[in-house]
C-alpha cells in the first residue's frame, strides 16, 4: 500500500467517522435544550456526583517496576469467545444470524489457538457458560495445550444493569461459574462483565465470590488496584478500551475500510505500552477476528510483538499473581 493509498483511507475514514457522529451530536444538542430532565446530573449536588462515581474507582497503580526475567512489557492477548449466547439472550432463533456467531466456535477459535501454538504463547479465553455448553469440543481445544485460561464472561452474555437486581444476577453469575469450574475442571479467577457493563450490584458481587482479577473497567492503561467506596478492594484490573478491540470497527455496524488499518493502530498501542514499560490487553472475538483477513493482521502483529526483546506474553491470571506476589495488599 502506497503512502497516498494510506491517507486516502484515513481520510474516508475520517468523513465516515463524522457523517455518522454529528447528527447525533445536533440531536442530543436540541433535545438537551428542549427538555432538561435529559441532564439530571446538572442538578445533583457535590456529595451526589461523588456518590456516583464512587463505586469502581482507581487505587494503587500496580505497574512494577519490572516483569518477571527482567520483561519490559506485558502482554495479555485476551478473546471474549461469543458464540450463539448473545443472540439465544434476546430470543433469536434465526439459524443464519446464529451460523455467523457459530463461526467463532466452528472456524474462528481453531485459527487463532493454531496461531498462538505456532509461537507458543498463552492467551486468556472469557467463555459464557451457555457458549461452554453449546461448544465442550471448543472449550476442550482451548484447554489442550495447557496454556491458556478460561476467565467468565457471564451465563448467557446477559446485560447486567438491565437485570431486575441483585440477586438475579448473582444466580446468572453462579450458573456460569459453576459450569465453567465443572467443565475445565478449575474455578475461573478472572471476570469480565458481558458487554463490558457493570450494574450498581457487579463488582461487590465478583469481590463475594472470590475472584482474583477483572477486565472490564477502563480508567487506566496499566494495571491498577479497584477502589470502591473509599475501600480497597484487593481485585486488580486489567484495563480494556474500546479502542482496543474489532467490534466497533469490523462489526456489522462498523466504518473500517480495512483492518489493515485497525491492526496497526493496534501496533501503535504496544509500542506506547512498550515504551513506558507497563501493559498491552488486546481484546477480540473469534467469531470476528478469526476471519481470513483480520487473522492475517493479527499473525504479523503477534510476530512483531515476539521479535521485541523484553516482551512477557502472559494470561489474565498469571499477570494478576505475579502483581500480588511483588505488590500485596497494604
Amino acid at each position: 500500500m502506497t503512502k497516498e493509498h494510506t491517507i486516502s483511507l484515513a481520510f474516508i475514514m475520517a468523513i465516515m467517522c463524522l457523517v455518522a457522529i454529528v447528527p447525533a451530536v445536533a440531536q442530543q444538542s436540541v433535545s438537551g435544550q428542549r427538555d432538561g430532565s435529559a441532564q439530571p446530573g446538572a442538578n445533583w449536588t457535590d456529595e451526589q456526583l461523588r456518590q456516583a462515581v464512587a463505586l469502581a474507582r482507581v487505587g494503587r497503580k500496580l505497574t512494577p517496576k519490572s516483569w518477571p526475567n527482567r520483561a519490559r512489557v506485558a502482554v495479555c492477548l485476551s478473546f471474549d469467545d461469543d458464540t450463539e449466547a448473545p443472540l439465544l439472550r434476546d430470543g433469536t432463533t434465526s439459524p443464519t444470524a446464529l451460523s455467523a456467531s457459530d463461526f467463532g466456535a466452528e472456524s474462528g477459535t481453531a485459527r487463532i489457538l493454531a496461531m498462538l501454538d505456532r509461537y507458543q504463547i498463552p492467551a486468556t479465553f472469557f467463555v459464557t457458560g451457555v457458549d461452554a455448553l453449546l461448544h465442550p469440543e471448543m472449550l476442550a481445544a482451548i484447554l489442550k495445550s495447557g496454556r491458556h485460561e478460561i476467565g467468565v464472561h457471564g451465563w448467557i452474555h446477559e446485560f447486567p444493569p438491565r437485570l431486575s437486581g441483585e440477586a438475579e444476577e448473582e444466580r446468572l453469575l453462579d450458573k456460569a461459574i459453576d459450569y465453567l469450574t465443572r467443565a475445565t475442571g478449575k474455578r475461573p479467577v478472572g471476570y469480565r462483565a458481558p458487554s463490558w457493563a457493570f450494574s450498581p450490584y457487579t463488582l461487590d458481587l465478583i469481590r463475594k465470590k472470590g475472584f482474583l482479577y477483572d477486565s472490564s473497567l477502563q480508567a487506566m492503561d496499566e494495571p491498577y488496584e479497584i477502589v470502591s467506596r473509599g475501600e480497597n478492594t484487593g481485585i486488580v484490573e486489567l484495563a480494556i478500551d474500546w479502542t482496543l478491540t474489532e467490534t466497533p470497527y469490523l462489526g456489522q455496524n462498523g466504518r473500517m475500510p480495512s483492518p489493515e488499518i485497525l491492526f496497526r493502530l493496534y501496533k501503535d498501542e504496544f509500542d506506547g505500552a512498550y515504551e513506558e514499560g507497563t501493559l498491552f490487553v488486546l481484546t477480540l472475538h473469534p467469531y470476528m477476528s478469526g476471519h481470513r483477513a483480520p487473522m492475517r493482521h493479527l499473525n504479523e502483529l503477534v510476530a512483531y510483538m515476539k521479535s521485541k526483546p523484553g516482551v512477557w506474553f502472559a494470561t489474565g491470571a498469571q499477570i494478576t499473581a505475579y502483581l500480588k506476589e511483588t505488590q500485596p495488599a497494604k
